[in-house]
């Protein structure tokens, strides 16, 4: 649940909100309409140790950022790559190490989403080789992809405009090392399925209006299998990324991310081998393209067992709409 507007009435809503089971909350650093300030970002994490519940943050410094839009519009800098220069990896660095030390002063953990860049897994380390307990997110576009993605013809590199934006592929190999050396806990998507032609191309003539997000939480799972396949990562450090380690984060485990008695019985079982390639046509998510378009998939799903009930078969769906709602604990964050 985003806290995006901080005031009396919201305070209250957070023991209303753990008591129905959301015990993790989204906070952001950028975004007018999204953003706290420092003044508040320090009072929450403070109700997040009181009620001892986790804030994720989106680590840009906004101020920063819609002053460098403003110059690169002002210049005639109107295209897709325009994104990725108004949001330089500093202006990231700076709101991870402000976010760490507000963290400090509340005494409290906090986990960074999404991290993109080298420059911030830098303040993390700082932080934890102080004693600072920090979680860590990134996304697979920021092991995979990188900012030439921008200069595709025309307005193809719209595409690619996320936030944080793709970064140089120094950063992506340095974060995909932190992944394998277990400093990057998780690996989410912070899936947006904006379509192309009818909604990132409102931004043409102005890189400002194109919607920030990728699509990917479809084939997040088939894309970390395929670094495994590739030697690049683990299988054990994909479970975990996957699997263990949000469950912890987020308040479901035992119950989920893990093969014990009392569990829910979620498993998947990989087969390996090359099953061609990941393409707009062929995905279930409902938007127009895929920034994985023409990855190799080097393994798959054969089952899915949701609850310890069959719901995909040899790679077929078998089982549509057994979703329920899972009350969440706490998170484990020691």
């Amino acid at each position: 649940m985003a806290i995006t507007d901080w005031n009396e009435r919201t305070r209250a809503e957070l023991d209303e909100m753990t008591a129905a089971g959301v015990t993790t909350f989204k906070l952001y650093m950028a975004y007018d309409a999204l953003r706290v300030d420092d003044g508040q970002l320090l009072d929450i994490l403070g109700e997040m140790k009181r009620i001892r519940s986790l804030a994720g943050v989106h680590c840009e410094n906004g101020t920063i950022v819609n002053t460098l839009v403003k110059k690169r519009l002002a210049m005639g800098d109107t295209g897709p790559a325009a994104h990725q220069r108004s949001r330089p990896p500093e202006a990231e660095a700076e709101a991870v190490s402000r976010l760490l030390y507000i963290a400090r002063i509340a005494d409290w953990p906090v986990c960074v989403v999404h991290l993109s860049c080298a420059l911030g897994l830098e303040e993390i380390r700082r932080a934890r080789a102080a004693g600072q307990k920090v979680l860590v997110e990134t996304c697979p576009q920021y092991l995979l992809l990188d900012d030439s993605y921008y200069d595709l013809p025309g307005f193809e590199g719209a595409k690619y405009v996320c936030s944080p934006p793709l970064r140089s592929k120094r950063d992506a190999m340095i974060l995909t090392q932190a992944l394998r050396d277990g400093e990057i806990d998780t690996v989410a998507t912070d899936h947006c399925s904006y379509r192309f032609h009818e909604q990132k191309k409102l931004g043409i003539g102005d890189f400002s209006k194109i919607p920030n997000g990728l699509p990917g939480v479809e084939h997040r799972p088939a894309l970390l299998f395929s670094m495994v396949a590739r030697g690049q990562l683990s299988l054990t450090r994909m479970c975990e990324a996957l699997a263990t380690a949000p469950a912890k984060a987020y308040g479901l485990y035992p119950r989920k991310g893990a093969l014990r008695v009392g569990s829910d019985g979620d498993i998947v079982i990989w087969q390996p081998g090359n099953y061609g390639k990941v393409t707009a046509g062929a995905q279930r998510q409902n938007v127009d393209y895929t920034p994985f378009e023409g990855f190799d998939v080097l393994g798959r799903p054969r089952e899915v067992l949701l609850r310890g009930r069959v719901v995909v078969d040899r790679g077929k769906l078998v089982q549509p709409r057994e979703g329920r709602y899972v009350f969440r604990d706490k998170p484990i964050l020691g």
